[in-house]
């Protein structure tokens, strides 16, 4: 028989939190499989097409909120697949610029069309909708004061 255990509201609220995240996460990869693209790799196609030029690595770190060697890996791979270029600057040698290929924004596209979320989100009212991203902008902007970060203009909210 399973253990019942006695967790507080606020730890109950963060499990259910990760658990949609996880999910979201979890729905999105499954519809990318075709394309052998994970989700943070279209994360990604979208903030370098967002951010336009001048994106760097660091810049894509600090806009995911992620490692820096994570990102380097990712962006490695995404190099070998051809979906982007990582090209150093010729005025500053140990700076690395992210640039998408033709075959990049094809996936780009292509990821943009799919709508496993949209089902799932569909299932709440506008209204719903509305206060879920008040509560998310309030609980992202509380986290990157805890964490000591500036406020960050992301190319979405």
């Amino acid at each position: 028989m399973a253990q019942q255990i006695k967790a507080d509201k606020d730890y109950t609220l963060l499990t259910s939190l990760l658990q949609v995240a996880d999910l979201f996460v979890k729905i999105r990869e499954r519809e990318l499989l075709p394309q052998n693209l994970s989700a943070t790799a279209a994360e990604i196609l979208f903030l370098v097409e967002a951010m336009g030029k001048d994106v760097t690595p660091a810049k894509i770190t600090r806009m995911l909120l992620r490692e820096p060697h994570s990102i380097s890996g990712i962006l490695i791979r995404m190099e070998k697949h051809g979906l982007l270029k990582r090209t150093k600057n010729m005025e500053r040698k140990n700076l690395i610029r992210i640039t998408l290929t033709a075959r990049g924004e094809n996936a780009l596209k292509q990821a943009m069309k799919k709508s496993g979320t949209t089902h799932v989100l569909a299932r709440l009212s506008a209204e719903q909708q509305r206060q879920l991203k008040t509560t998310l902008t309030a609980l992202k902007e509380a986290g990157m004061k805890e964490l000591h970060l500036g406020p960050k203009v992301l190319p979405w909210p």
